[in-house]
């Protein structure tokens, strides 16, 4: 359903929940999948014909009582599949992930705070449990995934596809990136797929990846030339033919992690967030600190709100902390809301910026500054945010600015990219992203290169530290700074800085301990 296949290019293992420091990293190739292993390594992985079948699922209400203590362990309960996991070609993908073993810690890391809530959306509708796999590969899991082909979420909705699934986005919030709304958008739409596909759930999945279109026209390539028209049959895009073996593949991590040591941590069989109606808008600070919480943990439960503060047309909901959720709904009764609020305004024929100040007992520069208009000009059909009342800062300076300033995200250097081309699409300048990732002039930008996209700041607040990844990292025979800033995207001053070695010539020693902050994503 996008552009190009999600994959991670940097797995260092950073565990979320409980902020504990795994000092583990893999690099994956993107670009070089599986199709270049075959038998290399089957030497030392199993065939997938000799991978212990997993029991029918039972009772789905049962399933949903606790009798799993691991969500692992109720997602292998619950799989549909298996037979389709004995393809050569799940094994070759089995292959090629068996070379990087934290891949599956990566992704639970990532899905801690999510999977209960997927997995037992999935199960209700009585869906195949493989299907909660699907943003393991999509993202990693991880809300804050964006993809060249300007996919988002978990679930790496495009625009085009959002918009058809009724996913909602404005400068406030993106249901993309919203867990709830989300999730509800993809099972939907897989749902509708698979009515389409006659059950077949990898067709379901190859239409979810490709599109239905382009699944249903080799379908019908194939029943023109008489040939068979199943998933593995078809002649479909590259991309396409590897998305569902990758699927079926951390499937069979999940069912039998021991016999491929794929190393899969336990997520409790328990909700980690509970979902707080909140009547209207609210501040992000505020609900953080009457609930006990972090802010960078409010913010990482609710990736939809984009600013400081919730969308005026709603969704009017926080995900909370399960264990604080209790809390913020008795002192959420008491709250006193902010001295303004904000409104949304839809600009009518013959509307200026005049009439809509005195409409709403505000100024011209207040409304032209939040809704950064560079002139007096107005479009009918359009939105104005407007600030009612006194003493609320903008919502969006921050958001605006962070891309610029202190949000690290990555950019893969695609054929044909140019740091212009690059700069332009993360509104950033060609300098600051010769800076952040050590490029000379005379450097030969290279495809498949990850660039860093971001200003490290020298001083972490306690929120922005948690918000990157925090390792720890032994230093290897043949490392150097250099090395080291080339492997993780960050730049050698920073490494000095954080480990207090103050001087250029600095020697690093084998089994020295660094600490390094490199970005989520």
């Amino acid at each position: 359903m996008h552009s190009r296949l999600f994959l991670p290019t940097l797995l260092v293992s950073s565990l979320l929940v409980g902020c504990q420091t795994i000092p583990k990293s893999e690099n994956i190739p993107a670009d070089k999948a599986a199709t270049t292993i075959n038998s290399r390594v089957t030497s030392t992985i199993p065939a997938a014909h000799q991978v212990k079948k997993p029991q029918q699922p039972i009772s789905k209400q049962a399933e949903f009582t606790g009798s799993h203590e691991d969500l692992w362990e109720l997602t292998r309960a619950n799989f549909l599949l298996t037979d389709d996991a004995e393809h050569q070609a799940v094994t070759t993908q089995i292959e090629w992930y068996s070379q990087y073993p934290s891949h599956m810690r990566r992704v639970t890391e990532n899905a801690a705070r999510y999977y209960h809530y997927v997995l037992n959306e999935v199960l209700k509708r009585g869906l195949p449990a493989e299907i909660a796999l699907l943003p393991a590969v999509e993202s990693t899991y991880d809300p804050q995934a964006y993809s060249s082909g300007h996919a988002a979420g978990i679930w790496q909705f495009i625009p085009s596809t959002a918009e058809y699934r009724g996913l909602e986005k404005n400068r406030w919030y993106d249901g993309r990136k919203d867990i709830i709304d989300s999730t509800h958008g993809a099972l939907d739409y897989l749902e509708d797929l698979n009515k389409r596909f006659d059950g077949d759930w990898l067709l379901t999945m190859a239409a979810y990846n490709a599109g239905g279109g382009t699944v249903s026209r080799a379908i019908r390539k194939n029943k023109e030339a008489g040939k068979p028209t199943d998933y593995w049959s078809l002649p479909l895009p590259k991309e396409t033919r590897l998305y569902v073996p990758r699927i079926l593949a951390l499937a069979s991590f999940v069912r039998s992690p021991d016999l491929y040591t794929m190393d899969l941590p336990a997520i409790n069989n328990e909700p980690y967030f509970d979902i707080v109606e909140t009547s209207g808008q609210i501040n992000l600070a505020q609900a953080a600190d009457i609930s006990g919480t972090r802010l960078a943990e409010i913010k990482q439960l609710n990736p939809g709100i984009l600013g400081k503060i919730s969308a005026p047309s709603g969704p009017y909901r926080l995900l909370i902390p399960e264990n604080k959720a209790q809390q913020f709904r008795s002192a959420l009764n008491e709250l006193t809301q902010p001295n303004a609020s904000w409104a949304e305004y839809t600009i009518k024929s013959g509307d200026s910026l005049s009439v809509i100040a005195e409409k709403f007992d505000t100024s011209v520069s207040v409304i032209k500054n939040a809704n950064q208009l560079s002139s007096n000009q107005l479009f009918a059909g359009k939105s104005l945010f407007i600030p009612q009342g006194s003493g609320l800062e903008n919502p969006f300076e921050n958001a605006n600015n962070r891309r610029k300033t202190d949000v690290i995200s990555q950019y893969k250097v695609q054929s044909g990219d140019t740091l212009w081309d690059i700069a332009k699409t993360h509104q950033v300048s060609v300098a600051s992203l010769k800076q952040w990732n050590n490029i000379k002039s005379a450097d030969t930008l290279k495809t498949g290169k990850t660039l860093r996209i971001g200003n490290l700041p020298k001083n972490f607040s306690e929120d922005e530290a948690e918000a990157l990844q925090k390792i720890g990292y032994r230093v290897q025979n043949g490392d150097s700074l250099s090395v080291i800033a080339e492997r993780y995207n960050v730049n050698v001053a920073d490494i000095r800085e954080w480990n207090n070695l103050s001087s250029n010539n600095a020697v690093i020693k084998t089994g020295q301990q660094l600490t390094l902050f490199i970005s989520e994503s």
